[in-house]
């Protein structure tokens, strides 16, 4: 971890060996094998031998996806590690886009001088462009990147109309300073992201040796600041998405390109109907123009996808997101409020054609893009058979359903473990939580697609009375979908009993 990274926040791979970390798992082995113990009693009964070849066929079909991406995964990671890892070389400008918010000084400092690290070794000129809400936070980010390293900086003053208005803004700066932008890059990142020199000359030098690949994104290790069981779940979602990525980058495409950390060819990035894009980008739906207030990242994603230009993932380079909980929500309020986020910009990337051209010939692409459909409801089966075991059943049953459960869920983070070389006890049930958790979310983001909130202005995509009509109509689509749904789960689960 970068020593000028405040205290307060942990590497989450610090737990592991601790006290409670050997406690917590010592609960789960022993809670595992007691389940199993069990149902091996049960499964003797013969009237329990359908239903347990019924759970097998329903696990093949849920899990199926869930295997190909994690032997992808493994794959490539393995053809990455063993192949040429090119560094950035030659002479070339670096441009970079710093907006901050409320970070405190502390972090700033903290992201200014992995900046200042990260582009000594950069041969031509470096532009850092930063989007800023204070005068402090100027005078506090220009001394520290500044004075400190042969950088031009300009700044962009944050004026209430939302991240896509000063990202636009900074992207015709820099449009201003390199206008052919060919041979050059530019870095889009957060005022909350500590960043390393490999992430940039890894990044770098990738696009310079295929001049196909559009974008590249690397991996992360979260530093969090936040209960333990917060922590784990950050962590988690990280490892999750190293494994989604790597395997999807076999096919030289990504499902996200993160605001967090993209580097992109300027000639893509700095053109005038891309920056315009960003400032103002909307979804048809229903023939009503949605503007979409959020997701600046996955309109940068759309364009590179639109421009038919390949995404690399750079599993061996790092960059270290700071991800801090409110200490006035609860664990369940704040994964649900980071989750909503996640899934809206999710929900109206995924319904934009650009997406789905971008797919054209891509299989495994084409296949993810609709499993973000699917798999919202196919995620609720077990909990939805668990529920009707336990209310319409006899409790053996309930005991082998759960079994059943416990048991893929602790496979999957041992999964999780192998193939990125990470494991929480916490693993199991987060996995089991973020199962249930992210689907009814994702029903809700892809029904209310014109629901979106960014830092609490008073920003709407659509009118007030608009916003009403289609909060009816989202709440009947809801309700039939799910009426179809409990049917649908009623008829798999009295098949198999």
């Amino acid at each position: 971890m970068p020593p000028y990274v405040p205290d307060a926040f942990k590497d989450p791979r610090q737990r592991e060996w601790s006290a409670g970390w050997i406690s917590f798992l010592a609960l789960n082995l022993f809670l595992l094998a007691l389940l199993c113990g069990w149902s091996l009693d049960i499964m003797n009964q013969s009237e329990f031998a359908a239903l347990a070849l019924g759970l097998g066929i329903i696990g093949f079909w849920r899990h199926g996806w869930g295997m190909v991406n994690f032997l992808r995964a493994i794959y490539f990671r393995h053809e990455t590690l063993r192949g040429d890892r090119p560094l950035a070389r030659g002479f070339y400008n670096l441009s970079i886009l710093l907006p901050v918010y409320s970070q405190s000084d502390e972090m700033l400092r903290a992201v200014a001088a992995s900046i200042v690290e990260s582009v000594r070794s950069v041969p031509g000129r470096v532009l850092v462009v930063c989007a800023y809400r204070s005068e402090d936070q100027k005078a506090l980010l220009s001394g520290a990147i500044e004075g400190e390293c042969d950088v031009v900086m300009q700044f962009v003053r944050q004026i209430g109309m939302g991240k896509r208005e000063a990202m636009a803004d900074a992207l015709n700066l820099m449009k201003a300073s390199f206008p052919d932008g060919e041979g050059n890059f530019t870095l889009l990142m957060d005022g909350d992201t500590i960043l390393t020199p490999d992430a940039i000359r890894r990044s770098i030098g990738e696009m310079q040796v295929d001049p196909k690949t559009g974008a590249v994104c690397v991996n992360e290790v979260p530093l969090v600041e936040g209960e333990i069981l917060f922590t784990a779940w950050r962590w988690l979602r990280s490892v999750q998405r190293n494994q989604i990525m790597s395997s999807f980058a076999l096919s030289r495409r990504v499902l996200v390109l993160t605001g967090r950390f993209s580097m992109y060819r300027s000639e893509i990035l700095l053109q005038t109907d891309v920056i315009n894009r960003i400032r103002k980008d909307f979804l048809v739906r229903k023939d009503l123009y949605i503007s979409l207030l959020t997701g600046d990242d996955k309109t940068t994603w759309l364009e590179v996808l639109r421009r038919g230009y390949d995404i690399r993932y750079l599993p061996d380079a790092f960059i270290y997101p700071v991800e801090q909980q409110d200490s006035e929500k609860s664990f369940v309020k704040e994964t649900i409020a980071l989750t909503t986020r996640y899934s809206g910009n999710m929900a109206r990337a995924n319904l934009h054609i650009d997406a789905w051209r971008g797919a054209k010939g891509k299989l495994h692409f084409q296949y993810g893009l609709l499993d973000q459909r699917i798999s919202m409801w196919t995620s609720l089966l077990t909990p939805l058979v668990l529920l009707l075991s336990l209310f319409f059943d006899s409790f053996d049953v309930f005991i082998l359903f759960l079994t059943y459960a416990l048991l893929i869920k602790n496979l999957q983070a041992l999964a999780l473990a192998a193939s990125g070389r990470a494991y929480d006890p916490y693993f199991p049930y987060l996995i089991f939580y973020n199962q249930v958790m992210s689907s009814a979310v994702k029903i809700f983001a892809f029904a209310y697609l014109h629901r979106q909130k960014w830092n609490n202005q008073n920003i709407a995509s659509v009118s007030d009375d608009r916003a009403r009509e289609m909060d009816r109509e989202s709440c009947i689509s809801v309700i039939n979908r799910c009426a179809l749904f409990f049917m649908f789960v009623f008829f798999i689960y009295f098949t198999i009993r």
